[in-house]
């Protein structure tokens, strides 16, 4: 091609992207090896190295069935809402099975509300502690050895990595494997499921020790918090234990006797600002469930192996009303998952608006030094097999330097990709191609970069 162009045997010299001095044609075969393997990555294209989940929620999976006493959670774990990547991870799929106890045992005092009587600790326990309806994991406050173990709001996740959640609340922590999460509420999916201001909030998810997971609102709409926090007496006023979870056995809820909360500020879900706001404070810490008042009966192989096995000295987790189900909310079952969430703001919309009015994040910033490129992915051309004829993506393709010949067409025109970062720069148009004249000039610059 650079013989085609210069009319010379001998090809100039320029430097690659990794700026070393090597042939032009030898960097513009890097550039297609390198285009072959950003586009082998790209969502539902097959032989993908990693099957990276669409940022519109479309490729979503979750199915629910209970047998006997045993209720089983498959799910991609691709969530089934718009995403955004402010860490440098993507959300990941493959098909993931849980076995949770359909009829959960409650350990411990009823009007205990300290840690020391959970039946697990996970103020170090990373990976999921539950699953959402929106086929995103639940994590405990642990964000990981970096912070260590959480012993108060400024060691959680939400603290320290609040302001990497995107729109709908959560973000991955790996590229590799499953890991779209979520530490706090979920606005998306909880509009999608009707919570409303002055009502109970709608289950959310299932703990993998078998109690029901809600939003952050309790009876009569009160936002939930520990009786640490509001001084309360646990088991008397509306208030958690410091789990995050609240023991009513009267049926008023629904017909368990203990539930966990997804505790804090929350949006409406249908914000484009990025990082998701607002965002928990440490009023409302821990988020998400801070140890386990379940343990694993007899007959269930739990997925969580940290869940200790049930004793004698346990109680049923349900009241005599209880009947084991699949839940339907807001009108929707469960048993072949949610319809896609398209209430929630496209990536392509979004913006970062920082600082956050509502939050007490370590960082203001938005989102991490260095967040994934795998954000709002462009779509294949409709006339080229995206598996043995990939094009080229915007974000790849070399900006053109002015030293090049002015007699290049002019149809090029500097557009904003609808794909790009909110902060990304105008880049050329991926529409049209330049006409390059034979007598383009054999003198291109050194600084030619990627955009």
């Amino acid at each position: 091609l650079a013989q085609a162009i210069f009319g010379s045997s001998k090809t100039p010299s320029v430097h690659c992207f990794s700026q070393v001095v090597c042939p032009f044609d030898m960097c513009f075969f890097s550039l297609v090896l390198n285009a072959a393997a950003f586009w082998a990555t790209r969502p539902g294209l097959v032989g993908s190295a990693v099957v990276s989940c669409t940022d519109d929620g479309n490729d979503y999976e979750y199915s629910e069935s209970v047998s006997g006493t045993v209720r089983t959670i498959t799910t991609n774990h691709c969530p089934n809402h718009p995403t955004y990547n402010l860490n440098p991870n993507y959300a990941v799929g493959e098909s993931t099975t849980y076995r949770v106890p359909a009829f959960p045992s409650f350990v411990g005092t009823t009007t205990a509300s300290g840690t020391a009587s959970a039946s697990i600790d996970l103020s170090e326990q990373g990976g999921a502690v539950g699953v959402l309806f929106s086929g995103g994991k639940l994590f405990s406050p642990y964000g990981g050895a970096g912070y260590g173990q959480v012993s108060g709001y400024s060691t959680s996740a939400i603290y320290n990595e609040a302001n990497t959640f995107d729109q709908c609340g959560g973000h991955a922590s790996s590229s590799t494997q499953p890991s779209y999460h979520y530490h706090g509420p979920p606005p998306c999916l909880l509009r999608q499921l009707g919570q409303a201001d002055a009502s109970h909030s709608p289950q959310v998810g299932w703990a993998l020790d078998g109690f029901p997971i809600y939003g952050p609102r309790g009876p009569s709409g009160v936002m939930m918090q520990t009786c640490t926090v509001t001084d309360g007496t646990y088991g008397v006023d509306v208030c958690t234990d410091d789990c995050g979870g609240y023991y009513s056995a009267d049926d008023s809820i629904d017909n368990f006797v203990y539930r966990y909360y997804l505790m804090g500020n929350y949006g409406d879900g249908t914000s484009c600002d990025v990082p998701g706001c607002p965002s928990p404070t440490s009023a409302y810490h821990p988020s998400s469930p801070l140890c386990f008042r379940g343990c694993c009966p007899s007959g269930v192989s739990c997925s969580l192996s940290a869940i200790d096995t049930c004793t004698s000295d346990d109680s049923d987790g349900y009241t005599a009303s209880f009947s084991v189900s699949v839940p339907t909310i807001n009108g929707m079952s469960l048993a072949s998952g949610l319809p896609q969430n398209t209430g929630g703001c496209p990536c392509g919309a979004l913006a970062c608006s920082v600082p956050c009015d509502v939050s007490d994040w370590a960082s203001a910033g938005c989102g991490s030094p260095s967040p994934s490129p795998q954000n709002c992915p462009a779509t294949p051309s409709p006339t080229m097999s995206p598996v043995t004829s990939p094009t080229m993506s915007p974000a790849m393709s070399p900006t053109m330097s002015p030293a090049m010949s002015p007699t290049m067409s002019s149809t090029m025109s500097p557009t904003v990709s609808p794909a790009a970062s909110p902060t990304m720069k105008p880049t050329m148009s991926p529409t049209t191609s330049p006409t390059m004249s034979p007598t383009m000039s054999p003198t291109m610059s050194p600084t030619m970069s990627p955009t």
